[in-house]
């Protein structure tokens, strides 16, 4: 097991209570509520979770009514009744009784250092399991700060031990966690004992050995892992399983299918009786499918790929009821273990079974964007069911962000500021658990969106492109051998066609050619490297058919292409089709939202304030007080209510207190930086990446306003209502590309908080024929042009005034704008 249960902690507190007189009725009355909670120790130790539970209930109940709110043995039964929620898969209800028996031993009398530690490894162990990694490890190292206290057991320190090297093996600190293992070791006796904690440190010792490639050492270990196992617990036991399924998987890495699939098999008629979302049946399942498929065995793996999905999905809806954001991004690569391998097994297969190129869309649009999403759907549902506490809880957290991102921002560091942005994660977690019950309700029959959904919604010389790219599920260097496909959908009758386009390695040079032909690169192209075009376009044109307008929703790297500037032989892509960029080709499934009235805020020309003492200088851009008083001409002229702010009032508190209009259009300076590009850099790449107004140069003004909209304050805009908010700056589409959930900074900013489309630019742009470009587009868009047409339109109409002007094409000057949405 990976926690020390406190079965003597337990006994240790109530009886030393009794003793003390803390309000108990007597030693008879205390061996009672000592015998309820022992009652489910044991029955957690037997692996019957749900009878676990009901036994904790009863002896939290017990202890409370009769030692007392504040008594260790209170402490006791909370925290094994938040054991039996987390081993028996239901996270959302662990966290509370944990944390309640954590403030207990720390405020509490008569907690041991064994016994505060046992409790603060539990609730890291909750930590850990959702992905609150930092959380975790502080958690383990203060039970470790405790592990010198007088007649701490050893056996406790062992799996503290190696429940902080497990944490350390998830964030890629091998040596270190190796480190931690041979201590854990040391610590404990020889393998022919019966304790759990020495199987423990074996399997992740195992680990370890297989991600260097030492197989056969791996299976060594995973055999007495086992061995100790079926000694402690039986072979029907969920513990057991993890060992089966373990030596199982390394087993089929030697290619010895035929024994890994028997062992797996085993652990999965354990899981079976584990609840449908449990963690661990859903990995039983995954790696069976992927079995199945190393073994030419399509029927097996669809079966297994299917129950493998509902398991993700029914655990994910328990997860995002009480996550934050960060905390499901985490997820992330978790579940894309699950994805990587289904579409392993589709592109194996596809050619044989064209059908499962539909299972590979439906997967997509379930993958895309997932947690943006849920992120999304949580604040309209805030705002939908006028919920005075949430609203109260959102106000809260708009106030951190803003308060952490002007620290972070200054480089701040320390204590405060990391609880202030653990605060700002409870906030998060609050308001996810207040709305879990609306979502249920809208949930309850709601069906995911489908590929033939997205074909009924396609017109007529239509199609809509899917790129995918994901890494293998297994085996080093990964990220090289990522995999990039596309799928491609058009009207009528035909599914899915699937296209392989190669891996990162091969992909390299046509990515090389784009950023030479958009003028992102100047050095001269190799003879016979391939372009951009023929490796990422032209494969997919015999299943584009005679599509004029295609519905693009890029993934990884290309979401940083601005598709207007690719090549088509001597021409461009964009000159004969209309190409219009999505997150997701589910938004075509949206139904049009309801926008604003035609009101319009433009912002521009915000005086940044003296540059004198201070390292960041922002120059004035005069330029954009000619876009916006263009603009505003051109609004007004269309009938529209304009507002333009400048100068001094062009501030981020002005901009804060914007309300959903129909347009939201900022021409000021933008920034994305790059992790390490200065000391100090913020990690949170939402962080790295915002809008400069006025007073920037000079610092805070306020606790609300220091010049700088971070895209983590931006996404607490009310924009619900927004159908286009254009940020005519340099670099506002850059951003930490984070694989299926697109571009981490302004642009997810900006549609998490409710805006229908964003414009953005990818590359540093030139004042003048931004202004021109901007004017071109508006023009277009208000005499009744589409929008997307619209930009299209005034991109090659600018691109035709670069060539008259300049005798040559320069795209870098007119192509950086991209527009990405319905």
């Amino acid at each position: 097991m990976k926690h020390p249960l406190v079965t003597q902690f337990a006994l240790a507190a109530i009886v030393a209570g009794a003793v003390a007189g803390s309000g108990a009725q007597g030693p008879q009355e205390v061996q009672a509520i000592y015998a309820i909670n022992r009652q489910a120790v044991v029955l957690l130790e037997q692996g019957r979770y749900d009878e676990a539970v009901a036994a904790a209930k009863n002896a939290v109940a017990q202890a409370e009514a009769r030692l007392g709110k504040d008594h260790p043995g209170l402490a006791a039964a909370l925290s094994n009744l938040g054991l039996a929620y987390l081993d028996g898969g239901q996270y959302d209800q662990a966290e509370a009784p944990l944390r309640r028996a954590v403030d207990i031993g720390r405020t509490g009398w008569g907690v041991g250092p064994a016994d505060m530690g046992a409790l603060l490894n539990n609730l890291g162990l909750f930590y850990g399991r959702v992905n609150r990694l930092d959380d975790a490890e502080r958690l383990y190292k203060q039970a470790l700060g405790l592990g010198d206290g007088i007649g701490t057991p050893q056996l406790f320190v062992a799996t503290w031990l190696n429940n902080l090297a497990n944490l350390y093996i998830r964030e890629g600190r091998f040596q270190d966690a190796w480190s931690l293992a041979e201590k854990s070791m040391a610590l404990l006796p020889d393998r022919s004992s019966r304790d759990p904690a020495i199987a423990e440190t074996f399997s992740l010792m195992a680990s370890l050995k297989a991600r260097e490639g030492a197989y056969d050492d791996a299976r060594r270990l995973l055999e007495w892992a086992l061995e100790i196992r079926l000694r402690a617990f039986g072979d029907s036991h969920p513990v057991t399983a993890t060992s089966l399924h373990g030596l199982g998987v390394v087993l089929e890495e030697r290619g010895e299918h035929r024994k890994a699939e028997d062992l797996m098999l085993r652990a999965l008629a354990i899981r079976e009786r584990l609840p449908a979302d449990h963690p661990d049946l859903g990995r039983s399942l995954i790696d069976l499918a992927a079995l199945c498929h190393a073994a030419g065995k399509p029927d097996c793996a669809q079966a297994y790929f299917d129950r493998a999905f509902a398991n993700l999905r029914a655990r994910l809806a328990q997860y995002f009821g009480f996550m934050s954001e960060d905390e499901r991004l985490g997820l992330l690569e978790d579940t894309d273990r699950f994805f990587s391998a289904y579409f392993e097994f589709v592109l194996a297969y596809a050619g044989p079974r064209p059908e499962l190129a539909g299972g590979m869309y439906d997967a997509v649009l379930a993958r895309k964007g997932m947690v943006a999403v849920s992120v999304r759907a949580l604040l309209a549902r805030i705002e939908r069911e006028g919920d005075p506490q949430a609203i109260a809880l959102t106000v809260r957290l708009r106030e951190r962000r803003t308060l952490l991102a002007n620290l972070r921002r200054r480089g701040t560091t320390g204590d405060a500021v990391d609880r202030l942005a653990r605060e700002g994660a409870d906030l998060e977690r609050q308001l996810a658990r207040r709305s879990a019950a609306f979502a249920a309700q809208e949930e309850r029959g709601a069906r995911p969106a489908r590929w033939r959904d997205v074909r009924a919604a396609l017109k007529a010389q239509e199609a809509a492109v899917e790129y995918i790219a994901f890494e293998p599920p297994r085996g080093n260097d990964r990220a090289a051998r990522r995999r990039f496909a596309a799928l491609v959908l058009t009207p009528g009758d035909r599914p899915p066609r699937l296209v392989a386009l190669g891996d990162a390695a091969s992909l390299a040079a046509p990515m090389r050619d784009y950023r030479r032909r958009a003028g992102l690169a100047r050095d001269p192209p190799p003879a016979g490297e391939r372009s951009f075009r023929d490796a990422f376009w032209t494969p997919l044109e015999p299943a584009l058919a005679d599509a004029k307008r295609i519905h693009l929703a890029p993934d990884d790297i290309l979401n940083q292409v601005a598709w207007a500037t690719v090549g088509d032989g001597g021409g461009l892509l964009a000159e004969r089709l209309d190409l219009r960029l999505l997150s997701s080709t589910r938004d075509l499934l949206a139904a049009p939202a309801p926008v604003s009235a035609n009101g319009a805020v433009l912002i521009g020309n915000a005086d940044f304030g003296s540059a004198s003492g201070r390292a960041a200088f922002f120059a004035p851009l005069p330029g954009t007080r000619e876009e916006i008083a263009a603009l505003s001409r051109l609004l007004a002229g269309a009938g529209w209510q304009v507002k333009s702010v400048e100068g001094k009032a062009a501030t981020e508190s002005y901009l804060k207190g914007v309300r959903h209009p129909r347009v939201l259009h900022v021409a000021s300076h933008g920034f994305f930086e790059r992790q390490g590009a200065r000391p100090g850099t913020p990690e949170d790449p939402m962080l790295r990446s915002g809008l400069v107004l006025a007073g920037a140069n000079e610092g805070a003004s306020g606790a609300n306003d220091d010049g700088v909209l971070t895209a983590l304050e931006a996404s607490m805009l009310d924009l619900r209502g927004t159908e286009l908010v254009v940020l005519s700056a340099c670099e506002t589409g850059l951003g930490r590309v984070l694989q299926s959930e697109g571009v981490l900074g302004l642009r997810r900013a900006f549609e998490l908080a409710g805006a229908q489309s964003v414009m953005m630019s990818l590359w540093k742009v030139p004042d003048d024929e931004t202004r021109v470009l901007m004017t071109l587009f508006y023009r277009k868009w208000l005499s009744g042009m589409d929008k997307h047409l619209a930009l299209r339109d005034a991109q090659l109409e600018l691109r035709q005034m670069v060539i008259r002007d300049r005798g040559r094409d320069r795209p870098q000057a007119w192509g950086a704008f991209v527009l990405v949405g319905p």
